[in-house]
C-alpha cells in the first residue's frame, strides 16, 4: 500500500532539482565572499547515506538524489561494513536489522557479539556473504519517517556500487567499528586502501584513534583527508581508553594523525531545554591547531532549538555564517537544505534589498520561541525585525491592564 512507483520517484527528484536551480539563481553573493572556514573555502555539504531523510539510508535512490539536488561539490557519506567474504558495503548501522529486512529474510541467523566490551545481539554483516545480502531489502530506519520507499528495488550497495550508480563529486568513507571487524579476521585497512587505488576517496573518518594512525602513513601525501570522529562526551574511545571529552582538549595529539575533526553539533552550540547557550570555542581552537571542523547530526524533521523558529536553514546559517566562525562542513540527512543555506542564504545580512515589502505582525511576540506576551518573546520579535507587535490586552477587576493571550481550547 505504501509503495510508490519509480516514475513517481523520478518526478520527485525533478521537482527537488528544479527547486535547487531556482533558489540558486536567486542566491546571495557568496561566490566571492570570504568564509571563516580554515582555508576560506565555502563549507562542505556531506550527504549522510545520501538523501536519507527521504529514502532508505545508503540506498541507490538516496545517493542519486543527493547528487542531483546538492551543491556541485556535495560529498556522499558511506558507513562501511565488511561482509563475511571481505567486501565493503554501505550501511548506516553495525546491526543490519536497523535499516533492512534481514531479520525476516534470515530469521534464525541473528547472533551475539561483544562490541567495544558490551554484548550486542542482532544481525551482523560478518555472518553474511555479499551473495547472501543480495536478497535483503533496505527500509527506512527512522520510524517517524514515511516508509513509502521501503523494499525493492532498494538493495544493499557496495562502495563501488555507490560510485558507479551515483557518480558523486566527492566520497566520504566512515569506519565506525574497525576493532570489531578485526576480531572477526576482517581487515578494514586493506579494504579501504584497495578502494582508494580504484577511485578517489576524499575523506576517511573514524572514532577509533588506532585505525586512523594505522592508515596515516598510506594517505599522508594523497588527496585523501583523515578525520577523527567524536562521539558523545562520555563515550570511551577504545584505543586510548579516554573519553571523547578528554580527547577534545588535545588537538595537538589529534593533529598527528588527522587533518580534521567531526563533532556532534551540540559540541559547538549546546542547548538547555531547547534554548541555545553561547557557542563553545571548539571551532576556533581546532582551527588554531590547523584542524578542519565538520559538524554532524543535522536533520530537518527533529525538534530544533526554539532560537531557530522551526527553520532548519536558520540552524545551518548559525554554524556557517554567524560572524564569529564557520564550520568546514555539515553532515546532513537532507542535503538540499544546507546546499540552499550555503549557496543562497549566507552572507546576506539585514541590509539586502527587499524583493517585496511585507508587513510582518507578531503573534504575542515571538511566541513560537518563548511563552507569548513575555518580555523575551517581544524582545526576540523585535530583534527578528517584526514590523508590528501584537499585544492582547486584558484587564484586572481593579482596572489594571496587562498583556495575556486568550486561550482557545481545541475542539
Amino acid at each position: 500500500m505504501y509503495k510508490l512507483q519509480f516514475p513517481v520517484c523520478l518526478f520527485l527528484a525533478f521537482q527537488l532539482s528544479y527547486l535547487v536551480v531556482l533558489v540558486a539563481t536567486r542566491g546571495s553573493k557568496n561566490n566571492t565572499s570570504k568564509w571563516q572556514t580554515l582555508e576560506g573555502d565555502s563549507p562542505l555539504v556531506i550527504a549522510r547515506g545520501g538523501f536519507s531523510g527521504l529514502f532508505p539510508d545508503s540506498g541507490r535512490y538516496a545517493y542519486q538524489l543527493a547528487v542531483q539536488v546538492g551543491l556541485p561539490s556535495v560529498v556522499v557519506w558511506c558507513d562501511v561494513q565488511l561482509t563475511k567474504d571481505g567486501d565493503g558495503i554501505c550501511f548506516p548501522d553495525l546491526k543490519l536489522e536497523n535499516g533492512s529486512d534481514i531479520d525476516t529474510i534470515f530469521e534464525k541467523r541473528g547472533n551475539t557479539y561483544p562490541v567495544n566490551g558490551v554484548d550486542m545481539t542482532g544481525w551482523f554483516s560478518v555472518d553474511f556473504t555479499l551473495h547472501d545480502l543480495a536478497s535483503v531489502n533496505l527500509i527506512q530506519r527512522i520510524f517517524s519517517r514515511a516508509p513509502n520507499f521501503d523494499g525493492p528495488p532498494q538493495k544493499i550497495l557496495t562502495v563501488m556500487d555507490v560510485v558507479n550508480f551515483a557518480q558523486p563529486p566527492g566520497l566520504w568513507l566512515n569506519v565506525q567499528h574497525d576493532a570489531f571487524f578485526s576480531q572477526h579476521n576482517l581487515n578494514m585497512r586493506t579494504f579501504i586502501i584497495s578502494v582508494s587505488r580504484r577511485v578517489v576517496v576524499n575523506y576517511i573518518s573514524s572514532p577509533e584513534v588506532n585505525f586512523l594512525r594505522n592508515i596515516n602513513a598510506r594517505f599522508r601525501k594523497s588527496r585523501t583527508k583523515l578525520i577523527f570522529q567524536f562521539l558523545e562526551h562520555d563515550d570511551m574511545e577504545p584505543s586510548t581508553n579516554q573519553t571523547y571529552k578528554l580527547l577534545l582538549r588535545n588537538f595537538t595529539f589529534i593533529k598527528t594523525f588527522a587533518s580534521g575533526i567531526l563533532v556532534p553539533k551540540n559540541y559547538i552550540w549546546p542547548d538547555i531545554n531547547l534554548y541555545l547557550q553561547p557557542h563553545t570555542s571548539v571551532v576556533s581552537d581546532a582551527h588554531k591547531a590547523g584542524l578542519e571542523v565538520f559538524a554532524s547530526n543535522f536533520v530537518n524533521d527533529a525538534r530544533l532549538p526554539y532560537n531557530y523558529s522551526y527553520n532548519p536553514v536558520a540552524e545551518y546559517l548559525n554554524y556557517i555564517d554567524n560572524g564569529d566562525f564557520s564550520v568546514d562542513g555539515v553532515l546532513s540527512d537532507f542535503p538540499i537544505t544546507p546546499s540552499e543555506a550555503v549557496d543562497c542564504f549566507s552572507h546576506m545580512g539585514k541590509n539586502e534589498r527587499e524583493q517585496v515589502k511585507l508587513l510582518v505582525i507578531s503573534s504575542e511576540g515571538a511566541s513560537g520561541d518563548y511563552p507569548g506576551c513575555t518580555d523575551k518573546a517581544y524582545s526576540k520579535a523585535i530583534s527578528d525585525g517584526v514590523d508590528v507587535l501584537d499585544c492582547p490586552v486584558q484587564m484586572t477587576n481593579d482596572g489594571i491592564a496587562f498583556l495575556l493571550g486568550i486561550y482557545q481550547p481545541q475542539r
